[in-house]
């Protein structure tokens, strides 16, 4: 074949792949326009979110199966076949929904029901309310198309809501091979009393006393050591160290789970003080009974006064006294304990059950 006619045969498939390119451009074309489609928004108006009560007070009692409060709507229509989301939101008196607690619902679903129990969670966890209160929360209902933005918002309804109080839930850490290098030992652990990550407790070890914290008293748990060449950083990672005392004593023992560190302190001193020793920090030490895990001091309350209180390490920031939900038991910053007469007295501090430090006046 002629250079001539390779060349003419070039041309011609070229031309023949450029009509096909703007054939598919022009079907393209057409097939978007085709495309094209109207949205009719509804109305505001027609938009009517509807309760099954305006004042709930909510109940323990069957809390997870009793219907609290129930809401629904009827449909709405845009003016295409494209399904149409609905999404419950509610606000507490105050708020703007820039921020709501939400819940979408179901498509093709036009109710929802909430039991005791699901709405004092939201009540509680999300709307921050105050248990055994009253107040008023906002709930509406948003409307829209599962793609773009063509939101339609419906009345909103002004809910009374009393909660229900929730027992505090705690969590403990163990600490397994600080008592005698016993890894099988949980007696000795820390207590998070709002169960929040934070975790304190007392603790008598030897020097080089080695253990783990793990959140399980049968070893299934996990497991926190310390970050290797860094004693104070909890890790759970598998190449984990031990953790260690580097000094025999009391201490208290405080863990993070937030910021994964530990802490101790020593606790040197504990004494009673009151008016009976004029306020004094050294004249009514107390002895740690080791076998016992208590505090001890025979004394002579010669008068009760302002009552006394337990100072630890003879700083005043460092005192426990009674706690105003439960007199028996002590808290840090607490008021004073009022012993009930005079006279030579035993008096016993309690820390070693961290969920609750407690005494007794005998």
């Amino acid at each position: 074949m002629s250079l001539i006619k390779k060349v003419n045969r070039m041309k011609n498939i070229i031309y023949k792949l450029s009509v096909l390119l703007l054939a598919l451009v022009l079907l393209y074309s057409c097939t978007d326009n085709d495309l094209k489609y109207t949205i009719n928004l509804p109305s505001d108006s027609k938009f009517v979110l509807s309760s099954s009560d305006s004042v709930l007070v909510l109940s323990k009692t069957n809390a997870s199966t009793h219907t609290a409060i129930s809401f629904k709507w009827d449909t709405l229509t845009y003016g295409i076949s494209t399904p149409v989301t609905y999404t419950l939101q509610m606000d507490t008196m105050n708020g703007t929904f820039t921020a709501p607690v939400e819940e979408a619902i179901p498509v093709n679903k036009y109710s929802v029901s909430y039991t005791d129990s699901v709405m004092n969670k939201k009540m509680l966890n999300l709307l921050k309310r105050t248990p055994d209160v009253q107040s008023t929360i906002q709930v509406r209902l948003k409307a829209n198309l599962s793609f773009g933005s063509n939101a339609i918002y419906s009345n909103i309804l002004k809910i009374k809501v009393t909660p229900y109080s929730l027992p505090k839930q705690v969590s403990y850490l163990y600490m397994p091979g600080v008592v005698g290098g016993n890894w099988n030992d949980y007696s000795v652990k820390l207590c998070s009393i709002n169960n929040d990550g934070n975790y304190e407790g007392y603790v008598e070890a030897a020097a080089w006393a080695n253990f783990k914290f793990t959140d399980k008293a049968d070893g299934t748990g996990t497991t926190y050591g310390s970050t290797p060449n860094s004693l104070y950083s909890l890790d759970n990672a598998s190449d984990k160290w031990n953790i260690w005392f580097d000094a025999a004593g009391y201490f208290l023992v405080k863990a993070n789970l937030n910021n994964m560190t530990w802490s101790k302190t020593a606790i040197n001193s504990v004494c009673v003080t009151g008016d009976f020793n004029n306020w004094s920090l050294t004249a009514t030490p107390m002895t740690y009974d080791s076998a016992n895990k208590v505090w001890t001091v025979t004394c002579n309350i010669s008068t009760i006064g302002w009552g006394i209180q337990f100072i630890l390490n003879g700083d005043w920031s460092f005192k426990y006294g009674t706690s105003s939900n439960d007199p028996t038991q002590l808290i840090l910053g607490g008021s004073n304990v009022m012993p009930t007469s005079t006279g030579t007295k035993t008096i016993k501090l309690d820390l070693n059950h961290p969920e609750k430090y407690t005494y007794q006046i005998q």
